[in-house]
């Protein structure tokens, strides 16, 4: 039997941390307001919202029993499984995720104020339910009969609403698409009662989400495990429990079915007043779409206007939107409809008819409306390429005994055999793109401000190898070469699979085959390769430029002519697509800011995070007494924000693009001294913590914007993570900023982007104060950051990103992301950073980041896939893999300024080039915590330099006036509207469920 509610709630102890109407304001955060100098944060929903009304709700209680249920698993093959069978269900962070639907007749008509959902805990001793997330569900689902994940055809899957028949919104969705935010869902969490000796809990239910299920607008309800993972950290001892499974049994258990307690008062049988009218935008959109917005209109009734019903209408027959691409209301405000993947045919005309639902299921009268969706564009014509690769030949030219050719940038060889990776095809050394062995000519191609490289690749045993390379003519045209340095590939074991190229060292002089550049040396080495690269400043005419490359072998001479085309247009200064090269603790501003140097000259950006997991940064300004002292941290980074580092270089001037912050959880402001164990940032962080968090912020955002450093994006993120405590007894953050996984780890992001936007917003003037989070899994994000970070870093498989980051970028918000992941393997084709750049520039990511980029103290001996600049005595090397990704940035320039040329969206131009070019790669882990590789199908790089040709060629003729930047990095403020969501608004006061901790501080 189930105790009456009452009688449960009489046994609580008093909460310590009690969802009460003022927990935002006792947590000092009051202070958040809507921004100044016209920024405004629509409905912000501060990160404690609490109830607004006192428990209990007011009117009569309705049981409504749970007719369906079954449970999803987001988690490798369980994905596809069905547990609509089982007996017990699970929540499980996000891994785990639980269906159920009530019939809402019996609400109909009546207006909801509460409601609890009373589950019997399956684990109530090992695992109870602590804090549960309730959502709208905006799909149709199957039960189905399964147990034990099995699938089954028709049957809800964490894949697919159907299985192997509907998906749960567009291709490619998942549940995470129609629940909790996205799909245009509404949710919010509550802390369950503490299990009964019958091991039954309640937890609130918010009434919205309640009335939008009577109401038709949601499918049935959507839960989740808010806590997620949970640690103890007891007499200086870390533990970690990753995930724990908390059972609760179903409907199909006897005696034990969950049910929802709905409280009521009153009724309503009027309905909202219709819509009046629509605006229709078409701009930027794909053919057959269309934005569509109107105001919300009042109710007429006792309860309040909460969403709508829109069908369209042709051929006289009328059907519905599926559910996900309607809106819910916002009383008082206008809201969008963003019409894609639907049947229509480019520029058709359809008739859209609304009708408001109010919160009772009331439906207004009809408002309709023809509307023609967008129209077809011009089909992209870009012209062929008006050359083709050289003829392949196997008679190479020789010089005292040794053969030469050029071959691509991103070609490997093997300095024992001379085989290549990827493999090429026969004769492609003596004829390919770029040369020809008959001509003995290199054939280039290059833009104002570009660099373009090749490899002259040599065979054979000598010494005293001289070779020479310039443009007599042309002294403005700028050579440097280099030769590579060679590195041992090892397997697991340590063995020694092959030696490879990747270090790059100056070419000084006369070298020899074998090669003693470098540490490592290749026993029966008979190939070596070289790199030469020609920069084209911003002055040069354009033309054919004609050189020459000698080879000298003792007295024996061998002369290679170059035919270099400048075309007739300029790269910018300024990066509209930026590689960022991202380390830890290393690339120290001292010393001439070498690292940052080598980044910048390769159109890379070095960005260095300047803590580690304490907290305490190596480079900061000084913080007294809740000031700063800009002095020595102004002299140290002043160059790197201002571009005085970077003037004698090609890009002469220009600042680095982008800047870790050294702020963090425990910097400049002691999170030890103000955490109180609790798994909700609301709850155990203090207001004076977040008082002086917030003069910090604010401080960093005004002196940048009082030094005129507004051309650099800087980042405010968060790096540390809770579990790193088994490593770092000094280790400072309480949940997992990086990576976030719970509900837990985005909520503690929000409290900080929300503390972030109150400071800097109103202060920062032109300058970038960018919040930043780096997130591997976006689909469990869910909204809580929308509106919040300026820029997310994402990982894994980013299709689906793409899809969701346009459908979030037309409600409201401004969506910028770049793509994180790891350079290739140096046994690898080094096509990866090329087809990398281009694939995330299609996807609409700013950048790639490689997770780490600088060579550790054994990278010039054995070979690591993250030494991306090699340190050295005298300075950091190249790698031929970072020359690779300038390369990959080039290219993107090439696209962006290709959509100046053509007056096409970026959108159009990523489907050209998805047709020109496979860039289907997938994401390639060794662990769950890799941050991954993108791995490509095998490429030939002459088909990649053929569109190259193809887009240069337009270009130049277009002869298109140089730009010093093509993008807009702080575009003009949007509408920042932050979801309102979080705590039930009307909840019984319940102790969440805490970390037993009895010290947080710093262990020796």
């Amino acid at each position: 039997m189930v105790p009456p509610v009452s009688a449960r709630y009489a046994l609580r102890l008093p909460s310590l941390f009690s969802v009460k109407t003022d927990r935002f304001a006792k947590r000092g955060l009051a202070w958040i307001s809507l921004f100044l100098w016209g920024f405004l944060i629509a409905g912000v929903a501060a990160a404690g919202t609490a109830p607004e009304r006192p428990w209990p709700p007011e009117g009569r209680r309705i049981r409504c029993p749970v007719i369906r249920d079954t449970g999803v698993s987001s988690a490798g093959s369980e994905r596809a499984g069905n547990n609509g069978g089982a007996r017990r269900l699970k929540l499980k962070g996000p891994k785990e995720f639980i269906l159920l639907d009530i019939d809402p007749s019996v609400l109909k008509g009546k207006i909801v104020t509460g409601a609890l959902l009373h589950m019997r805990s399956a684990s109530p001793r090992k695992a109870p339910l602590a804090r549960v997330g309730v959502s709208t569900l905006a799909s149709r689902w199957a039960e189905g009969r399964s147990g034990g994940y099995t699938s089954q055809t028709g049957s809800s899957c964490f894949l697919q609403a159907e299985y192997k028949r509907r998906n749960w919104s567009s291709p490619g969705s998942t549940l995470t698409d129609v629940v909790f935010g996205p799909g245009n869902t509404l949710w919010r969490f509550a802390d369950c009662t503490p299990p009964d000796r019958a091991g039954w809990q309640a937890c609130a239910v918010d009434a919205d989400v309640v009335a939008a299920r009577l109401a038709g607008l949601s499918e049935g309800f959507c839960l989740s495990d808010e806590v997620g993972s949970t640690w103890a950290m007891k007499n200086g001892h870390f533990q970690y429990n990753l995930l724990p499974n908390r059972f609760c049994h179903s409907r199909e258990s006897f005696n034990s079915q969950p049910w929802l307690e709905v409280w009521v008062s009153g009724t309503d049988a009027l309905p909202p007043v219709p819509v009046t009218d629509i605006r229709v935008t078409t701009e930027k959109m794909r053919p057959g779409e269309a934005l569509i917005s109107w105001n919300t209109p009042p109710d007429s009734g006792g309860g309040r206007t909460l969403g709508f019903d829109v069908t369209w209408r042709r051929h006289g027959k009328e059907e519905p939107f599926p559910r996900y691409m309607i809106p819910m209301a916002r009383p008082g405000e206008a809201v969008r409809m963003y019409i894609r993947d639907m049947p229509f045919q480019a520029g058709e005309k359809i008739v859209l008819r609304i009708r408001p639902a109010d919160s009772s299921g009331n439906r207004g009268k009809a408002f309709s409306a023809p509307v023609c969706l967008a129209g077809a564009k011009p089909a992209l014509h870009i012209p062929p390429a008006d050359i083709t690769p050289f003829p392949p030949s196997a008679d190479l030219p020789r010089v005292g005994g040794i053969n030469v050719c050029a071959v691509d940038l991103t070609d490997k060889q093997n300095p024992r055999n001379g085989q290549m990776i990827p493999e090429r095809g026969p004769g492609y050394r003596g004829g390919n793109h770029l040369f020809s062995a008959k001509e003995r000519r290199i054939r280039l191609q290059a833009a104002r401000n570009e660099a373009v490289c090749f490899q002259l690749s040599l065979e054979g045993i000598a010494e005293n190898i001289g070779v020479r390379c310039g443009f007599a003519a042309h002294p403005g045209l700028k050579v440097v070469m280099y030769q590579a340095a060679y590195v041992a590939v090892k397997n697991n074991r340590g063995k020694t699979l092959a030696i490879l190229s990747d270090p790059l060292v100056p070419l000084n002089g006369p070298f020899s085959i074998p090669s003693r550049a470098g540490a490592v040396r290749a026993d029966g080495q008979k190939w070596h390769t070289l790199i030469c690269e020609v920069y084209v400043p911003h002055d040069m005419r354009p033309g054919r430029k004609g050189g020459q490359l000698t080879v000298s072998v003792g007295d024996a001479r061998l002369t290679l002519d170059l035919d270099l085309t400048v075309w007739n247009f300029t790269l910018p200064d300024q990066l509209s697509f930026v590689p960022e090269m991202n380390a830890y603790g290393a690339g120290s501003p001292f010393k001439g800011y070498e690292y940052y140097r080598l980044a910048h000259e390769h159109r890379t950006c070095l960005n260095r995070l300047p803590y580690a997991w304490s907290g305490q940064p190596v480079d900061a300004p000084v913080w007294k007494d809740g000031e700063f002292d800009w002095r020595a941290w102004d002299k140290k980074m002043g160059p790197l924000l201002d571009g005085t580092a970077f003037g004698d270089l090609r890009r002469k001037g220009e600042p680095v693009d982008l800047f870790y912050l050294p702020l963090n959880e425990n910097w400049p402001v002691s999170i030890y001294a103000h955490y109180r164990p609790s798994y909700w940032a609301d709850e155990a962080l203090s207001p004076e913590y977040a008082g002086a968090l917030k003069q910090a912020f604010s401080a960093f955002a005004s002196h940048c914007s009082e030094k005129g450093w507004h051309d650099t994006g800087f980042q405010f993120y968060l790096n540390n993570k809770v579990y790193y405590r088994k490593k770092s007894r000094r280790s400072s953050a309480p949940w997992i900023f990086d990576e976030p996984v719970s509900t837990q780890d985005f909520w503690a992001l929000r409290w900080y982007g929300l503390l972030w936007r109150a400071a800097v917003d109103p202060v920062a003037g032109r300058a970038m104060m960018w919040f930043r989070t780096d997130i591997a899994s976006p689909a469990f994000a869910r909204n809580s950051l929308w509106g919040i970070t300026d820029i997310e870093y994402v990982g894994g498989d980013t299709r689906r990103t793409r899809s969701a980051g346009r459908e979030r970028q037309m409600a409201w918000d401004r969506y910028r992301f770049s793509e994180y992941g790891t350079a290739n393997r140096i046994s690898e084709s080094n096509m990866q950073p090329i087809l990398w750049c281009l694939s995330a520039w299609a996807n609409g990511a700013t950048g790639v980041v490689p997770w780490q980029t600088i060579g550790g103290e054994n990278a010039w001996t054995t070979a690591e896939q993250t030494a991306l600049l090699y340190p050295g005595p005298d300075g950091p090397c190249p790698s031929l893999r970072l020359k690779v990704f300038r390369r990959g940035q080039q290219d993107t320039e090439y696209l962006t300024l290709l959509c100046d040329a053509i007056g096409r969206q970026r959108d159009d131009v990523a489907a050209w080039l998805r047709q020109a070019t496979d860039l289907n790669g997938r994401v390639r882990k060794t662990s769950p915590g890799d941050a991954g590789t993108v791995v490509f199908p095998e490429r030939d790089p002459g088909a990649l330099w053929r569109l190259r040709y193809r887009v240069g060629k337009l270009l130049s003729e277009k002869a298109l006036p140089y730009r010093r930047s093509l993008t807009r990095r702080n575009p003009p403020e949007k509408t920042r509207y932050i979801h309102d969501t979080g705590y039930v608004r009307c909840a019984p006061d319940v102790n969440s469920l805490k970390p037993p901790c009895d010290f947080f501080g710093p262990l020796p």
